[in-house]
């Protein structure tokens, strides 16, 4: 089957790249012809994403009914003397005239707001008619400060721009620094691993077209299914393509290579490197779309929406992988390798490992950059050696210890692994998504906020209270009885408006805390029903309110996806590899890498770094990534495994050539992979799972595909295979003459 379709791709080219082309436009025009240049918009508050019969999603439903938002985002402008002194009448009167001096292009208004209770702190907010994070609210924000340094110059007076638009504002290099670098980092990887600027400049242009097709299909799906896209979901989605669709195209590139050297014409190498690797990588992208679309399940619509979106987004990539990929690089031939000289052997060598068998696809080892260095694993496969001589490198070196000491190998890593996953047992989830870039002007006009103010101030609780009999009087004294919970500070205005009361209270933590999210639940929620006059009912609502019942759905979400996933993706290993203890194995490996990977991320950020604790999100997407990513190295292993055993050779000698061939491609795959999450961590909301997921890559990649699962099949040996027969084809083959092609091919 993918014989025949980079068969068809090689004969036309140039039209399969023209209708990629067209389709990538196409998208692109219907995406700004719908949303404009800012695109479309995510969801506000987390409560957009809950179901309708938790409590903060009815109370946001009710506000949005009788006290609709203005339209718009908002900043708030935090003023202080710079001796740190009371506020004299002057600093007042001063302050006071700010917002007729701060009428800004792209402001809508600027209002005076209240004064600190110890007379230090002077607040004001700012009105702008677009989302915090649109190009013309974060020109205003700029706008609005030099006004401000320009007003307060000489005064006395110093004064700090927070809240969501000027966070907003303030990110908005920050991830231009991230993205950048994250393209920086796959482009240094590139060169290393091939040495030639044309594909790595290449590859990425590619990839990111491709994932631009990938996002402009999910911003109009959004507007023909209804459903939104928050945050993580647009974060995520352009690291995850860049991430996985350079992996593609690592392993086509390097069997391409592999061809081209063997003396091949262009074309007939493309559908060669296709036609062994296309099982491989159309399993591999199966395999992730299934983790994330196991999300579905998630009652949180947020998560409904990011896994299938992640998965259709990498189903994408492959078939660009399998078509546009091909294309591109059977036209340019040799030249893409440029300045490597692709030397053509004096005798091409036969082809190796004939045609992939039915039922299983041929996984990708390629071999190492040509005229050069070897890759991350160290010799090239397939490069031979001499008589009595050991071939040299990191991954020839680690197949010898693995052979010589499996189990050893096999416990030592074990034991690893489970001492990192220990640290799992002090995880504690963290909702305060309110994260700043430390060091920025909204970041220490908060801090200055709070020296001053209660802690939630910029995030009130809002408390409905509907019914009949509810009037400015009864809401007053519903008001009066909630201002005794110990978590509330004070309260911050009744309004009734329709027959409804609605009571803002400031709280006394921060209002994304474990103990504010606690105290909500236990003791505010339960305080209102009660206080509830007869004949009404009171709902709770706002963030600290919307984030409790949110943690409750994701206790419900880990213990049904995580199994759920975990046996969609242990079926289709079963199919695949057609061998319980290798599919049960594998799982295993897996599971362990989770662990290990989630208590190395606690002890980065809760022991070492003193984080409250982990984004809430973490465990369920680091488990989606590892499961799934970390699955397709191990298929690839395990699948030169089996065919080493089918050559004839020792579970010890097959692990110790596995490791040798498979390891560089497996090694290059996943260092990119993990490069580009770990650049991440240089943003304040995406940190953590950066990290996490970029160890847990690289747990997958060294810590199981290089040593425990060769190590366990060396122990295992066929039996590993049962009820699939792994039996001995032939006398072992000998070592292969310099330039033999290698495969990595499913066997029965």
């Amino acid at each position: 089957m993918f014989t025949t379709l980079a068969t068809a791709v090689v004969r036309r080219p140039g039209r399969v790249i023209a209708a990629w082309l067209l389709a990538i436009a196409a998208l692109s025009a219907a995406t700004f012809a719908v949303y404009g240049l800012d695109g479309p918009r995510a969801g506000s508050s987390q409560a957009d994403f809950l179901p309708d019969r938790y409590e903060s999603a009815q109370a946001a439903r009710i506000g949005a009914q009788v006290f609709p938002a203005p339209e718009g985002s908002s900043a708030v402008l935090v003023v202080r003397r710079t001796d740190r002194a009371p506020l004299t009448a002057e600093d007042n009167a001063r302050i006071d005239r700010l917002p007729r001096e701060l009428r800004v292009a792209g402001v809508t208004a600027v209002t005076a707001g209240a004064t600190a209770p110890d007379g230090r702190i002077r607040l004001a907010e700012a009105r702008f008619p677009g989302d915090p994070d649109a190009e013309a609210t974060i020109q205003a924000v700029k706008r609005l400060r030099q006004g401000t340094d320009t007003a307060l110059a000489g005064t006395g007076l110093v004064a700090g721009w927070t809240g969501e638009a000027a966070g907003a504002a303030d990110a908005f290099l920050l991830d231009l620094i991230v993205n950048g670098g994250m393209m920086l980092v796959i482009l240094i990887l590139l060169l290393v691993i091939f040495r030639s600027p044309a594909i790595a400049l290449l590859n990425l242009l590619l990839v990111l077209l491709v994932a631009q097709a990938a996002t402009s299909l999910l911003a109009l799906g959004g507007k023909v299914f209804g459903y939104a896209l928050d945050a993580s979901t647009t974060g995520l989605l352009p690291v995850v393509l860049l991430g996985i669709g350079t992996d593609y195209a690592v392993f086509l590139l390097f069997r391409y290579r592999e061809r081209l050297r063997a003396g091949e014409e262009r074309r007939a190498a493309m559908v060669h490197a296709v036609g062994r690797i296309g099982g491989a990588i159309t399993v591999s992208a199966l395999v992730v779309a299934v983790a994330f679309g196991a999300l579905v399940l998630s009652r949180l619509a947020s998560f409904q929406v990011l896994g299938p979106a992640l998965a259709v987004a990498v189903l994408l990539m492959v078939a660009a992988a399998l078509t546009l990929f091909p294309a591109v690089y059977a036209l340019l031939g040799r030249r893409a390798y440029w300045p490597v000289k692709l030397v053509t052997p004096a005798t091409p060598p036969a082809p190796v490992g004939g045609p992939a068998p039915v039922g299983g696809p041929a996984p990708v080892d390629g071999p190492a950059p040509v005229g050069g260095p070897a890759p991350v694993g160290g010799s090239a496969p397939g490069s031979g050696s001499m008589p009595g001589a050991e071939p040299a490198g990191l991954a020839a070196r680690t197949g010898r210890l693995v052979a010589r000491r499996p189990g050893r190998v096999a416990l030592a890593t074990i034991a690893a692994l489970v001492l990192l996953g220990l640290g799992s047992l002090l995880h504690r989830p963290s909702y305060d998504v309110d994260v700043l870039p430390p060091g920025s002007e909204s970041a220490r006009a908060l801090a200055t906020l709070r020296s001053g103010f209660p802690a939630g101030t910029l995030t009130p609780t809002v408390v409905y209270l509907t019914g009949a009999g509810v009037d400015a009087a009864a809401a007053q004294r519903f008001a009066d009885r909630l201002a005794e919970v110990p978590i509330v500070a004070a309260p911050a205005g009744v309004e009734v408006e329709r027959g409804v009361a609605r009571v803002r209270l400031l709280l006394a933590e921060p209002p994304y805390s474990q103990r504010a999210i606690d105290q909500v639940e236990t003791r505010l929620r339960p305080a209102a029903h009660a206080a509830a006059p007869p004949g009404t009912r009171a709902y709770v609502g706002g963030e600290t309110a919307t984030f409790a019942d949110v943690r409750t759905v994701l206790d419900r979400d880990l213990r049904l996806v995580f199994p759920v996933a975990a046996g969609l993706i242990g079926l289709l290993l079963l199919l695949m590899l057609r061998g319980l203890l290798a599919a049960l194995g594998l799982l295993a490996a897996v599971a362990l890498g989770f662990a290990a990977t989630l208590g190395t991320s606690v002890l980065a950020f809760q022991v070492v770094g003193g984080q409250p604790g982990l984004n809430f999100q973490l465990p369920l997407v680091v488990f989606l990534f590892v499961t799934a990513i970390g699955t397709d190295y191990n298929i690839l292993m395990i699948a030169r495994l089996r065919e080493e055993l089918r050559a004839g050779r020792s579970p010890r000698q097959a692990a110790q050539e596995a490791v040798r061939h498979a390891g560089p491609a497996v090694a290059a795959a996943g260092v990119i992979l993990a490069g580009s999450f770990a650049v991440l961590v240089a943003s304040p909301v995406l940190a953590q799972i950066g990290l996490a997921v970029a160890v847990g890559i690289l747990i997958a990649t060294f810590g199981l595909s290089w040593l425990l699962v060769p190590a366990l099949t060396a122990l295992t040996g066929r039996a590993a295979f049962w009820p699939a027969r792994a039996h001995r084809r032939s006398a072992p083959a000998p070592e292969q003459p310099a330039g033999a092609a290698t495969a990595g091919t499913m066997v029965r």
